[in-house]
């Protein structure tokens, strides 16, 4: 029953209720003070109920419904939704049940972690003489070398080769009886509903899928697995897209279509978030059986630069009696190519099409830029940088695409029906845009907006991208918010502005980053989670603040030049180098060198900074640790070991700013919170590998050995 003051005041009789009617509500009003307050009681039973349950409990309450299972305590890992203890403790009965086998040590590993995991029980992998009696004819010696998917996996987590002892301990030495991995994948797939490819600058016909022209491999989005009697799979992990295996799929429900039978598709199914490549050619969907995976490399000795086109036909033969061979693609529809080792698309030769779109998905290792991921903040996050912005606090809210607003040029544009005008920016008021599209939308080159505060924010799943370059100008009483925006360009700041703030934003580095030419101090410039280029300012700023970002000066190798102003960094990565009035800085890597003006004010800590870097004082940062009281020579040789490796620094990556697992240990867990340097602090790397050495001891049989190898 709704306990409120209506409810309760209906069950009174109908006397009562008049006469209260006549005396202008006492017993209403007084109904009304019981209701709120046993709503309060209501709600606070609701919750006890509900935290004795592990599905429904609050977070407080899920270590201590471990603790009735015995499961053992596991280091906190904050700043990120992917992974959390609750899945541990309610599997934790039936993972017991199953101890010591694979599935569990598999089941295990993505509980303890959140990484996706593949368990392989190196001993069927090992080249040894069969008994007759039982016979293992997927476990030969040698590889079938005219079965080429196979031999595309070799050495990986689905590989069906056969290899000599190693009796090496892992993770160097895999192939011996006791051994087993885990095979861990560090990077995630992050799904685009519809993005614009972008024409590439060959000739017509031919794009990339990525937005802004880049060559990047396509990824997988996995399917959960839902019983944790099936070992994972290529399709339940977020790899990169193996083309054979698309090819193969694509050519089986060719022929199954042909043969007048339903496909069997795994990559291409309709369900579990549907198939992994999606088309639009203005603006009509074609059909999985029209995609046809090719190798578009660049034709050699052909320039300029050339493509290869998919043919305008594919026949497929019958190999049911009476049925006839089949022409792809049907009436009104094409053949599209797709590489997705490169992620570029092409049409047939002759074909054209003014707008095509993509829907795929690419790796990257966690939730920082522009992406379609929850862009919430985390639980216990109160950082009022972290927060993203409330309708309520806007005088105008425009959503895009709409009737009225179809695209984001639209809402600032004038309207040609007046009755639109409340659909569109003005200056002198509060605006929010948000963006409901993964599209390529243009804007205005420059936006005049004194006494206003504009914010555009990205839906939530969505990744739309700004073309072009953004200037905005203004006054002392200017504010801009920008959030989950991919920018293909450079953000100049003109006049005196008050703030801008960017949050889960990306700044293609190499197209100008953040520049502040205006005049004035009141500029206070925040980044939260974003990729960029570098930030540049001509004048001192009120101040400078970056808060788990990616500042990369590419070629200018210029990470930071805001004359005089301060600058506050935390878990952040700078690739180049550093110049600011002051600094206040935890747990970052500046990979350039780091130049500070004043330096009696402020401090760095828990970070990594180049050799003969000026800084205000420094607590616990690399390499000045390891080099303490040593000789010159060895001082040299440790301050070479500790120095940060990647994976990649290209931004067209996707393990981009990820650090190598040969990085030293000094860096990799050298943050104040016990996990690495740098941006992907917030993964809290180290804290999930601890969790699963810690899990393994109770769920490993005796005599076995298990550790992670890292896929990616």
């Amino acid at each position: 029953m709704k306990l409120d003051a209506d409810t309760l005041f209906a069950l009174l009789p109908a006397f009562y209720r008049e006469r209260d009617a006549e005396l202008n509500g006492p017993l209403r009003a007084l109904l009304g003070v019981i209701a709120r307050q046993g709503a309060l009681v209501e709600a606070d039973i609701e919750r006890l109920y509900n935290n004795g349950f592990i599905e429904t409990c609050e977070d407080w309450a899920v270590p201590y419904l471990g603790d009735l299972l015995g499961v053992r305590a596991l280091y906190p890992v904050g700043g990120t939704a992917a992974f959390g203890p609750r899945a541990l403790v309610a599997n934790t009965l039936r993972l017991r049940r199953r101890k010591g086998t694979a599935l569990v040590l598999e089941e295990l590993a993505f509980d303890t972690t959140g990484w996706r995991a593949r368990a392989v029980e190196f001993f069927e992998r090992v080249s040894t003489t069969q008994y007759l009696n039982h016979l293992r004819p997927h476990a030969l010696r040698t590889p079938d070398l005219r079965q080429p998917r196979p031999l595309d996996r070799i050495d990986g987590p689905f590989g069906t080769e056969a290899h000599t002892a190693d009796v090496r301990t892992l993770p160097a030495g895999r192939y011996s009886l006791p051994n087993v991995g885990l095979f861990l994948w560090r990077l995630q797939a992050y799904p685009v509903q519809r993005a614009t490819a972008r024409p590439a600058t060959t000739r017509p016909g031919f794009y990339t899928v990525d937005p802004l022209g880049l060559d990047q491999p396509l990824f997988n989005r996995p399917r959960t697995e839902s019983d944790i009697s099936h070992l994972a799979e290529p399709i339940n992990v977020p790899e990169a897209l193996h083309w054979r295996d698309l090819h193969a799929e694509l050519e089986a429900r060719r022929q199954a279509l042909t043969d007048g039978e339903d496909p069997d598709d795994r990559y291409f199914a309709e369900v579990g978030g549907g198939p992994v490549l999606r088309v639009w050619v203005d603006d009509k969907e074609i059909p999985v059986e029209h995609l046809v995976i090719c190798d578009l490399g660049p034709i050699p000795a052909v320039a300029p630069e050339d493509w290869r086109h998919p043919p305008a036909t594919l026949t497929v033969t019958a190999r049911k009696a009476g049925r006839p061979d089949k022409t792809f693609p049907t009436a009104g529809s094409v053949l599209v190519g797709i590489d997705p080792r490169r992620g570029r698309l092409a049409l047939p030769t002759g074909v054209t099409a003014s707008r095509v779109e993509v829907a795929y998905a690419y790796g990257f290792p966690g939730d920082i830029g522009a992406g379609p991921y929850d862009r919430r903040p985390g639980p216990g996050d109160d950082d009022p940088l972290a927060m993203l912005p409330d309708p309520a606090d806007f005088e105008v809210v425009i959503h895009v695409p709409s009737a009225a607003t179809p695209t984001l040029a639209s809402a600032f544009n004038a309207p040609a029906n007046p009755a639109d005008a409340v659909n569109r920016v003005v200056a002198g008021k509060r605006t929010l845009v948000v963006l409901d599209t993964d599209a390529s939308e243009g804007l205005t080159p420059t936006l005049n907006l004194p006494d206003s505060h504009l914010a555009i924010q990205a839906a939530p799943g969505r990744r739309p991208v700004l073309v072009g370059d953004f200037a905005l100008k203004g006054n002392a009483s200017t504010r801009l918010s920008l959030g989950g925006l991919l920018l293909d360009g450079a953000l100049n700041l003109q006049g005196r502005l008050n703030a801008i703030t960017l949050r889960h934003c990306s700044l293609v580095p190499g197209k100008g980053g953040i520049a502040h030419t205006g005049a004035g101090t009141e500029l206070a410039l925040s980044l939260y989670r974003c990729l960029s280029g570098p930030i540049r300012s001509n004048k001192a700023l009120a101040g400078v603040r970056l808060r788990d970002c990616l500042i990369d000066g590419e070629a200018s190798n210029l990470a930071i030049d805001i004359d005089d102003s301060p600058l506050s960094a935390l878990a952040s990565t700078f690739f180049g180098t550093t110049d600011a009035g002051r600094l206040e800085a935890g747990n970052c890597i500046f990979d350039g060198l780091v130049s500070i003006t004043r330096r009696q004010e402020g401090c760095v800590r828990y970070s990594y900074l180049p050799p003969k870097s000026v800084t205000p004082r420094r607590h616990r940062c690399q390499p000045d640790l390891v080099v303490a009281d040593l000789p010159a020579a060895d001082a040299a040789r440790e301050a070479m070991r500790v120095t940060p490796a990647y994976t990649s620094i290209r931004f067209a990556t996707p393990a981009y700013g990820q650090l190598t697992r040969s990085t030293a240990p000094e860096i990799r867990t050298g943050a104040d919170n016990g996990a690495e340097m740098g941006v992907w602090n917030l993964l809290q790397q180290p804290q999930r590998e601890a969790n699963l050495a810690l899990a393994l001891d109770e769920y490993l049989r005796f005599g076995l050995e298990a550790a992670p190898i890292f896929a990616n």
